[in-house]
């Protein structure tokens, strides 16, 4: 039985012989963020800058289809987390949990960057550093470049680490899709619930459904769960511990519950799930956190 899940993919040699307001006024479209001006290409319909005004009373009644425009909360989100400082920085840190820590190495300059990932692989020191046009990688500190087919096996074992640490900044993704569910019960707190998908095709893991839970008054991201496949699948939920703000980005810690088996929805993740269907499995702690702003 597996005690946690972070998606795992056989790479192994011998398997291969400062935070923005989004509340944008009509003159500020010209100094607006980059990453707020390709949020805004997502966003619904031609509407102007002023919409983006976010209140939780316009949560819509009928959750709409998934669709790839950005719901507002994502965007509110995004900048309370760090916005601009997300695409101008350099941040390491150490993801830990019971099963190991992997130093994690990121670089974003716009929409620019190299991420790198080093760690035990069962008993191999493998490093993997992918950007936008290349995936390089080593064995016990030698260079070992991988053959085209298997170029995506790495660049989603490096992106399955990365994209925990710097939630809700990779929900900007182009292949990601969205349904806005809006405000929800969270044992006697308004959370505002928006459930993800991805396109087919865009990864290893595009089968999985992720839901978010944000505090609608900050855009803070307060809980996440996923579902994921296997022999058996199963859904996991983690819940937002010690938030802090590093270098402008803000970081935390996750308390990750799960339960396996065949016919799981994540639809039904709720409070009441949670406490009577789910068990405690690991707790992931970021540390040794340094960021350095880039031009």
């Amino acid at each position: 039985m597996k005690t946690e899940h972070t998606p795992s993919y056989d790479i192994t040699p011998s398997s291969f012989t400062q935070s923005y307001d989004v509340t944008l006024s009509r003159g500020a479209a010209a100094k607006r963020p980059p990453w707020i001006g390709r949020l805004l290409r997502r966003c619904l319909g031609p509407v102007a800058l002023a919409s983006l005004v976010l209140s939780a009373a316009a949560s819509a009644a009928v959750a709409p289809e998934p669709g790839s425009e950005v719901p507002p909360i994502i965007a509110k989100s995004i900048a309370f987390h760090g916005g601009e400082a997300y695409e101008h920085s350099r941040t390491e840190l150490d993801m830990c949990s019971k099963s190991g820590c992997f130093h994690v190495e990121a670089s974003q300059q716009g929409e620019q960057y190299s991420y790198q990932v080093t760690g035990l692989q069962r008993d191999t020191h493998l490093k993997v550093r992918v950007t936008n046009h290349s995936v390089d990688r080593w064995f016990d500190g030698h260079l070992s470049p991988p053959a085209a087919e298997d170029e995506q096996r790495f660049r989603d074992w490096v992106m399955a680490r990365v994209y925990f640490c710097f939630l809700p900044y990779r929900l900007m993704d182009p292949s990601v899709r969205y349904q806005d569910l809006g405000l929800v019960d969270w044992q006697g707190k308004q959370l505002h619930l928006v459930a993800v998908s991805f396109a087919p095709g865009s990864s290893t893991d595009a089968s999985d459904h992720y839901r978010y839970w944000f505090d609608p008054e900050t855009g803070r991201l307060e809980l996440f769960a996923y579902s994921y496949e296997g022999e058996p699948g199963g859904l996991r939920f983690r819940r937002l511990l010690d938030h802090r703000r590093v270098g402008g980005l803000l970081f935390f810690d996750q308390e990750n519950l799960g339960i396996e088996g065949e016919d799981l929805d994540i639809a039904d993740i709720d409070a009441t799930f949670v406490a009577e269907k789910m068990r405690s499995i690991s707790k992931v702690t970021l540390r040794n956190i340094r960021v350095t702003p880039l031009p």
